[in-house]
């Protein structure tokens, strides 16, 4: 094969057989780049590729072109290309534009690429909006491929495959454009459950506001009670605490009763306070989820004018959430003083479309504190935040575990998300890889500069977390390459987006992080890339 050449264009990780007149692809490939709006540098690095492609075996294996300034296009015969290609692109453009619909595109199982582990991705054939892509597969199955809006066979519909379009988060996904069309009158409610860059809400402050400013603010939504543990924060409200009140987290205190929190705020005198109040403008109703029992004290709401108390006792062990409607924008609550008072979780809202963001997370905490938690309360936790996605956000700290048993971690994340799908079964599910981290305590890892070390664990963790998800055929972020890859970190640090621990990062940093797992996940639009994250202040 020397005068037709095989050639493999990549579109959402899919590799297609093309077998084009050579100059026809090279002409081909530097089109649906210029469509797809290639940076010169990424332009001059698809041209040398097509230049490559498109040559003889003979030839392509003695071919060794030198790198063009970057920058600029590369002279000869691609820069014939480049000239080609913009023809090229006009001429698909208006193809594209009169070409009749073409049928849904599948990627099959065996299509090794991020959308076989479930993501959405655009359509590729016959969108008027995206001519670079209709272009892609006229190449692939001929010129009248548009026209006859033709699906290449290795990607038709089988049986397990997952359509384009029909992802993990495709309801999740509907119900955002929903919102957005003035289709949905409910609120969104998104769950995030993790360690300590979701319990101090710096990475999650950054994704909740995005949405809300795209989707609407339907109030702030369940968040932990105030002063827990050290740390513990909740972005657009304003919480405190008086009298005697006594702090438990499943991280420190391993005996429950523990929700979906994974803390509990306990008090027997009347007397005690907490009050919150929204940073962020008024709200319609405030919730508040307290253990029951036999001898459980029950709870005081007051707010905008209104006051009522709610009792905790029933015949057994349980949990409940209550509700008063009262538009303010602080309130008090406090216990009754018929027994011990045990209040999980407690929040706002308004009762209007938009999203709401419920960032539970515990310093310090591994995905084991979820054994210590009821799964009952759990449950009913659940069940009252009704949330429409679940994020999973474990594996920081498990990932400087040198001794870490992945198996044994595989499978403890494996029965709480069972938990949560159980609880949760219209709610679509989402997971954060663990970003990328360094230490110097461990010399065993894989080095970097100035004396820092990758954990031993942390990759690993990472890819248990990556192949839990296409299992559970859920979305998948991977915070580490969005970061750059491994030891990258490092950079960010010197740049002012990573603390000094190299494990954190600063609020800028995390602001760039909740930018990339927005675009590169949750709008309806997502694709499933992991957008870099920008180092540029």
């Amino acid at each position: 094969m020397t005068e037709r050449n095989s050639a493999a264009l990549v579109m959402g990780g899919m590799r297609t057989s093309v077998r084009r007149p050579g100059r026809q692809i090279a002409t081909v490939i530097a089109a649906v780049a210029l469509l797809g709006g290639c940076t010169d540098k990424s332009m001059d690095e698809t041209f040398r590729s097509a230049e490559l492609m498109t040559s003889s075996p003979r030839d392509a294996a003695a071919a060794k072109p030198a790198p063009a300034p970057e920058g600029r296009v590369a002279s000869g015969k691609t820069s014939r290309v480049w000239r080609e290609a913009k023809v090229a692109a006009q001429t698909a453009k208006v193809m594209a534009a009169v070409a009749p619909p073409a049928p849904l595109l599948t990627a099959s199982n065996e299509v090794k690429s991020r959308i076989s582990s479930g993501f959405p991705a655009k359509a590729m054939a016959g969108a008027p909006e995206a001519p670079g892509q209709s272009l892609l597969l006229a190449t692939a199955y001929g010129s009248d491929g548009l026209s006859r809006g033709l699906t290449p066979p290795e990607l038709l519909p089988r049986k397990g495959d997952t359509a384009i379009g029909d992802g993990p988060l495709a309801r999740f996904h509907a119900k955002l454009a929903a919102l957005k069309n003035g289709t949905r009158s409910e609120p969104v409610t998104v769950l995030h459950i993790g360690d300590s860059h979701i319990a101090a809400d710096s990475f999650t402050r950054g994704i909740r506001s995005r949405l809300q400013d795209a989707y609407g603010d339907a109030g702030r939504g369940a968040t932990i009670p105030p002063k827990v543990f050290p740390y513990a924060a909740a972005a657009q409200v304003s919480m405190n605490r008086s009298g005697p009140w006594q702090a438990a987290s499943s991280l420190k205190v391993k005996s429950g009763p523990y929700g979906v929190s994974g803390v509990r705020l306990s008090s027997r005198a009347k007397s005690a306070r907490l009050t919150l109040s929204s940073d962020t403008g008024g709200f319609d109703y405030v919730e508040v989820t307290m253990v029951t029992g036999p001898d459980a004290g029950g709870v005081t709401i007051s707010a905008g004018g209104k006051s009522q108390s709610f009792s905790a006792r029933a015949g057994k062990a349980g949990s409940k959430t209550v509700r008063l409607e009262a538009k303010a924008d602080s309130v008090t609550v406090s216990p009754t003083g018929d027994g011990t008072t045990t209040i999980l979780n407690w929040g706002t809202g308004r009762e209007r479309p938009g999203v709401r963001y419920v960032n539970f997370g515990i310093v310090g905490a591994t995905v084991d504190v979820t054994k210590r938690w009821d799964e009952d309360l759990v449950t009913n936790d659940v069940r009252a935040i009704k949330p429409d996605l679940i994020v999973y956000g474990y594996g920081t700290n498990e990932g400087y575990d040198d001794n870490l048993d992945l198996d044994a971690y595989r499978r403890t994340a494996e029965h709480f998300v069972s938990v949560l799908k159980a609880a949760a079964p219209e709610a679509d599910l989402a997971f954060a890889g663990a970003a990328d981290g360094l230490t110097k305590r461990s010399r065993r890892g894989p080095a970097c500069s100035g004396g820092w070390y990758s954990p031993v664990k942390l990759s690993g963790v990472r890819e248990t977390i990556e192949k839990l998800a296409k299992d559970e055929n859920a979305g998948f972020w991977n915070w580490s390459e969005a970061m750059g890859g491994r030891c990258k970190i490092d950079r960010w640090a010197q740049r002012g987006l990573a603390a000094k621990d190299r494990v954190h990062l600063t609020s800028k940093g995390y602001d760039r992080s909740a930018e990339s797992f927005v675009g590169g996940l949750l709008l309806p639009d997502s694709t499933g890339d992991t957008p870099v994250a920008s180092l540029e202040n």
